[in-house]
């Protein structure tokens, strides 16, 4: 079960990194950092993935336990 806890981490970790990231570039991309900083861009991104992953929880879940009930 600790390993599943630290796999699961560390992937949300490495994707919400990359929803920040990813958020700012659309806002670059989209010329809107002339109006609005992309930090705040990066910012929106990331509180949309965590709303995502907290919404749909019993999911993310059940497909980070699939492959250990295969074993």
């Amino acid at each position: 079960m600790l390993i599943l806890t630290l796999l699961g981490f560390t992937f949300f970790v490495a994707v919400g990194y990359f929803a920040f990231n990813f958020s700012q570039c659309i806002g670059a991309f989209t010329r809107l950092d002339k109006i609005i900083p992309t930090k705040i861009f990066g910012l929106v991104g990331l509180l949309t993935y965590i709303y995502l992953v907290y919404v749909n929880q019993d999911v993310v879940l059940t497909a980070l336990k699939q492959p250990l009930a295969n074993l």
